[in-house]
């Protein structure tokens, strides 16, 4: 396992935590973009495992598609839950009526974290 790799579960386990905390505030919506964020630091880290830098959260998502799910090295339930993350993320971020209701918020954290402990599991 790479220097990045481990960097990047270092960091997607603070977003998933941050996910959790603010998860139970009144303006829960920041879990999403946390949940997002861990999931993405997981595909930097697995990306970077293969050499590959990408600049853009959608050259991440092309990459990872291109290097993991397509390969089958990872099942494509995770591409299909990152973009999922991500069109969440970009509507709680930016949609002035962006909210979800607590059952989305708790259902992108949970995938978030499946795809943190798949990561360890196979990767670390």
């Amino acid at each position: 396992m790479s220097e990045d790799l481990i960097f990047s579960i270092r960091k997607a386990e603070g977003y998933l935590e941050n996910a959790k905390v603010l998860a139970a505030t009144p303006f829960p919506n920041g879990a999403i973009s946390s949940s997002y964020y861990c999931f993405f630091w997981l595909v930097r880290g697995l990306l970077a495992d293969k050499n590959i830098v990408t600049k853009r959260h959608s050259s991440a998502r092309e990459m990872f598609s291109l290097h993991f799910i397509k390969t089958r090295e990872i099942a494509e339930r995770y591409k299909d839950d990152f973009n999922e993350l991500f069109n969440h993320r970009q509507i709680v971020d930016y949609d002035v009526d962006g909210e979800f209701p607590q059952e989305e918020i708790n259902m992108c954290i949970q995938k978030a974290e499946d795809f943190l402990n798949f990561v360890k599991s196979n990767y670390a």
